[in-house]
């Protein structure tokens, strides 16, 4: 079965009256130029879709994150502890990290086009996941946190009309940037066990955490046979 026509099924069969079902399962378009609130506006669908899908399938009552758009070294990140998720914008961006995406793209459109594509965009679902994980209490180290937030925003991608299609888009410019940056795990060294013990000082070096972050994107994507939403989200929810 198509993964957008289950995710309607789940939607429709599951009790989600059409008050409080999205109008469309589809994103709202994210333009390189795009105001701070078309940003928002694009963001807040992803949330929704995100947060309705999950109180359907789960049967729960879900309080989601607001949005904010306001640029931070993070660039995209949930805040558990004003429940938001904070998203940078392409526009306000310092310039030293306008020059890190400069870096791995060949013009400043290309470099624009592939923040708002992951940032603006893909990251919103996976900031979700980790919107998921505080609340459903689930304790993770941060590699394995941070890869299934990636599965499980490929899989809500994949359950949202033309999702896919962004998908599509998004691989080739995170395949190109991630060839641009080299591996900072050392020779030898265990990838989760370096991550884990690492992270707040890669999570300051772009170069670095990119290079695991995208890595870790693009293999999520490549698994898109495996990730179907309803199945990631009632395993999670099992534990």
């Amino acid at each position: 079965m198509p993964r957008v026509i289950a995710l309607l099924l789940v939607l429709g069969v599951t009790g989600v009256g059409a008050a409080s079902r999205p109008a469309t399962l589809a994103f709202l378009p994210v333009a390189v130029d795009g105001t701070p609130d078309q940003v928002q506006s694009a963001a807040e669908r992803i949330v929704e879709l995100f947060a309705v899908a999950t109180a359907a399938i789960l049967d729960v009552d879900v309080t989601p994150p607001t949005i904010e758009i306001r640029s931070t070294p993070n660039l995209a990140y949930f805040d558990h502890r004003s429940w938001a998720i904070v998203l940078a914008h392409w526009p306000a961006l310092d310039p030293s990290l306008q020059a890190f995406f400069l870096e791995l793209t060949d013009s400043p459109e290309d470099a624009a086009a592939l923040f708002g594509a992951l940032f603006n965009e893909f990251l919103v679902a996976h900031e979700m996941a980790h919107w998921l994980q505080r609340a459903l209490g689930l304790e993770r180290d941060r590699y394995t946190s941070e890869r299934e937030a990636n599965d499980i925003a490929v899989a809500l991608f994949l359950a949202v009309e033309d999702g896919e299609a962004r998908l599509v888009d998004l691989r080739p410019r995170l395949a190109a940037a991630l060839a641009r940056l080299s591996d900072p795990t050392p020779r030898g060294a265990d990838e989760a066990q370096f991550f884990n013990d690492h992270y707040a000082e890669l999570a300051r070096n772009p170069y670095a955490y990119g290079y695991y972050q995208f890595r870790f994107i693009l293999e999520s994507i490549d698994r898109s046979a495996e990730l179907h939403f309803e199945s990631l989200l009632r395993a999670v929810a099992a534990e």
